[in-house]
């Protein structure tokens, strides 16, 4: 069995609910995905990589939004333009990633493992302070 990359509740769960139930499939996508590739599965792997990471953040970043936008966090729209970013980049390596491209797999999961440690990691953490706080 493969040690995971992530353990979502000791590095990353923020407390709501909601919010953790759709960044654990982020966690759980890429441990599933790395541990295709160390059964050496990489076409599997990165099948199901791109077809999942491209779900998740569709979905995902439109209710972050919205809860961050129902919280009124004064952020938000800063916030937007970090998700923008990140979708206009995995969009840019969806193509090449679906022909097979190594190195533009390699990119995309690179980005979306900086994505977890940075983003859910710290930036995420910025409107659950706020949130807290407004309790």
């Amino acid at each position: 069995m493969t040690k995971k990359l992530f353990d979502f509740d000791l590095e990353f769960k923020l407390g709501i609910e909601a919010i953790d139930n759709e960044h654990i499939k982020l966690v759980d996508m890429l441990n599933q995905t790395h541990a295709l590739l160390s059964e050496g599965k990489k076409d599997e792997a990165r099948v199901y990589f791109g077809q999942t990471l491209s779900e998740y953040v569709n979905e995902h970043f439109t209710n972050e939004e919205k809860f961050m936008e129902s919280i009124g966090y004064p952020g938000l729209d800063e916030h937007k333009k970090i998700h923008e970013n990140f979708k206009k980049s995995f969009q840019e390596l969806a193509p090449t990633i679906d022909s097979f491209d190594e190195a533009a797999f390699r990119k995309a999961l690179s980005d979306a493992f900086t994505w977890i440690i940075s983003h859910i990691g710290k930036t995420d953490k910025k409107y659950v302070t706020f949130y807290v706080s407004q309790k």
